[in-house]
């Protein structure tokens, strides 16, 4: 019996330990199979993150002739030009006289609320009433008059524009300037602005020629009769108007719905628009740099000055200030019709529902203030000029409908925020703008984005509120986009080499800092270094000290070569010209070859960085991960080695060995 006892008890041991190897190979194949499944999912997932965040999206195709107007169409297309007058009939003020009169009394606001809780009713009354008894219509038409007015039929719409053509004399250039409003703002918005875009100024040899559109269903633009007119859609209109009006090629400027419309037209026609001034420097709608912006928060350096860091972060703060502003956004997008009838009906409404966000967009810190502070913005007669634009026109629901065509699921898969231009841009920065992106977000799709002014006051209504400061800047900017336009201008890069059959760098040539051609068969027998460089980055100090001692080291005696390229391309931080980046260099003791900036990546990365990659494809896709990314090229011109960002150039000795 003890035996076998002792049998069966030696048996479950074996069998235990046999299952415990048995279980312990198992283990060691599981442990192989999920790393192999993790490793095969990330990189997936870096695949589809890369083709989804960093490939641009397709360009739309352009329906230039889309056709907005009612039916039938006209057998012939109306192509004429004609003035035309705002008029502020008897019949109309009249009517509105008659409905200020008439009007139900308002409920009070509550104490020493201000602006908090909306347009303050107390100062609305005030405002009416000088609306009714003040306002000297007749002299306010001839105001309006003073400019000329034109309208003309452009895809079944009659677009309206003021156009002023300056008056020089033969050593002055003019150039022509499209400049667009937008919401609740009208081209009333520009009447200051005029006289200082078209008298010359000192400091230029050049003035402007502007066309100040209504843009369509704003103002005394018609409306569509049809679902679909979106900012992009309008982008197509003002391109048409522009040609109508005899440029084939001109400048562009814009805020709000107008930088919209603008960013549009400058991606969808870089042959035409020279350059891009905005007031409204935004990529709302760019999935990368919202990415940035929300990461960043917890080191805000990475992406943003220091000085400018107050006006985006903490992101709790700008979000809250978004979130109570933006109301009128929602209701826009979804019920445009609904909030227009309210306000088509009541010339109260109408003001109070505008006015406001001259108060709040313009300091919002005016909204503690029982009249808004709009003493201090303009009169009330100038302010009312405005309102009278969407009264007169009855252009309320029109206007509002833009929202709902252009913030809807069809329209923002568009992407065309994330869609690269290459036109030359420069933004305005004003404190209290609603809404602030740093420069290293902005060129993720300005490519050509010059500068950024900063100003420490003022508001959304820009040139209406600030006239002197937005034309000196405008002036400023299209000095440069004239600069740079007459050096060359960044082109993509010809692809007169195909990188894909290319079999040695050889094949290709480039441009050096000072813009002349270099053909890299000049560096045959030499073993190379080809590094991405930027000014600004955390890596660049010990990257250039670093390649200039290895320069130092085996230029003579290994005819070691090293070849710098600038890129803007990860978070702006080569921002600067080429001189600029001359400078720099050179205040560095920099001995090695250094090139013009260029993309890496992206379509319009440069055939050679599109070459390197095909043979050196990187970890994880093979995209440039960052600055100071390193090839190695051997003495017959081919890359034999690929090396990250986090590599330091002295570590690359034993491997240049290999190559000597």
């Amino acid at each position: 019996m003890n035996e076998s006892k002792q049998s069966k008890q030696s048996n479950k041991k074996n069998n235990k330990k046999g299952k415990g190897k048995e279980n312990e190979e198992k283990s060691a194949i599981t442990v192989p199979k999920f790393l192999f499944v993790f490793m095969l999912v990330t990189v997936l997932s870096a695949g589809y993150m890369y083709k989804v965040l960093l490939t641009p999206p397709e360009l739309p195709k352009v329906d230039m002739n889309e056709y907005w107007g009612p039916y039938p169409m006209d057998l012939e297309p109306d192509l004429s030009i004609r003035p035309f007058e705002i008029e502020f009939s008897d019949v109309m003020i009249h009517d509105l006289r008659e409905r200020l009169l008439h009007r139900r009394p308002f409920v009070p606001p509550l104490e020493n609320t201000g602006f908090t809780y909306g347009f303050n009713t107390n100062f609305l009354t005030r405002v009416l009433d000088y609306w009714k008894n003040n306002y000297n219509f007749k002299d306010r038409e001839q105001f309006f008059n003073k400019y000329n007015h034109f309208k003309t039929k452009i895809q079944g719409l009659d677009i309206h524009y003021i156009h002023v053509k300056p008056k020089v004399t033969d050593d002055i250039t003019v150039v022509p300037l499209l400049m667009m409003h937008g919401w609740p703002g009208s081209v009333r918005e520009f009447y200051e602005i005029i006289p200082k875009l078209t008298n010359p100024v000192p400091e230029h040899n050049f003035v402007f020629e502007l066309i100040i559109p209504s843009i369509p269903g704003y103002g005394f633009s018609q409306g569509a009769v049809r679902p679909g007119l979106s900012t992009s859609k309008m982008a197509i209109v003002m391109a048409n108007l522009m040609k109508r009006v005899g440029h084939e090629k001109y400048y562009v400027q814009g805020g709000d719905v107008g930088h919209s419309v603008g960013s549009v037209m400058a991606t969808l026609f870089p042959d035409k628009v020279l350059g891009f001034h905005t007031n409204f420097p935004t990529v709302s709608f760019n999935s990368v740099a919202n990415l940035c912006i929300f990461f960043a928060s917890v080191w805000p350096s990475l992406i943003v000055e220091p000085e400018l860091k107050s006006r985006m972060y903490p992101l709790s703060d700008h979000a809250s200030r978004i979130l109570e502003e933006s109301g009128y956004m929602h209701i826009q997008a979804t019920k445009p019709d609904t909030i227009g009838a309210a306000l088509t009906d009541t010339p109260a409404g109408l003001a109070a529902y505008i006015l406001e966000k001259f108060s709040t967009w313009t300091n919002p810190e005016y909204k503690t203030a029982g009249d808004g502070k709009l003493h201090l913005f303009k009169s009330n007669c100038h302010l009312l000029d405005n309102v009278m634009v969407y009264w007169v026109t009855n252009s309320i629901t029109t206007s509002v409908r833009a929202y709902a065509e252009s913030l809807n699921k069809k329209e923002l898969d568009l992407k065309f925020d994330e869609i690269p231009t290459l036109v030359p841009t420069w933004g305005i920065k004003f404190k209290h703008e609603l809404i602030f992106h740093p420069d290293s977000m902005l060129r993720l799709k300005y490519k050509n984005y010059f500068h950024s002014t900063v100003v420490e006051d003022g508001g959304h209504f820009a040139a209406f509120e600030n006239p002197t400061i937005m034309a000196t800047d405008i002036y400023q900017a299209v000095d440069t986009f004239r600069q740079f336009h007459d050096n060359g201008g960044a082109q993509k890069p010809a692809e007169d080499v195909n990188y894909k059959t290319a079999t040695t760098i050889y094949e290709f040539t480039v441009k050096d800092i000072n813009g002349k051609n270099v053909k890299l068969d000049k560096y045959k027998g030499n073993v190379l270094i080809i590094v991405n460089v930027a000014s600004e980055c955390g890596l660049t100090d010990t990257n250039y000290k670093q390649l200039n001692e290895l320069y130092e080291k085996y230029s003579t005696t290994k005819n070691l070569r090293i070849l710098a390229f600038p890129c803007n391309q990860f978070a702006g931080q080569e921002p600067g010209n080429n001189k600029d980046i001359l400078n720099f260099v050179k205040n560095r003791g920099v001995k090695f070859d250094l090139f013009e900036k260029i993309d890496v990546n992206g379509e319009n990365a440069h055939p050679l960085y599109k070459f390197l990659k095909k043979l050196q494809t990187g970890t994880f896709g093979d995209f440039i991960k960052w600055n100071f990314s390193k090839f190695i090229i051997d003495k017959n011109g081919v890359p034999v080695e690929r090396l990250g960002p986090n590599v330091n150039p002295i570590d690359m000795e034993p491997l240049l060995a290999k190559y000597w």
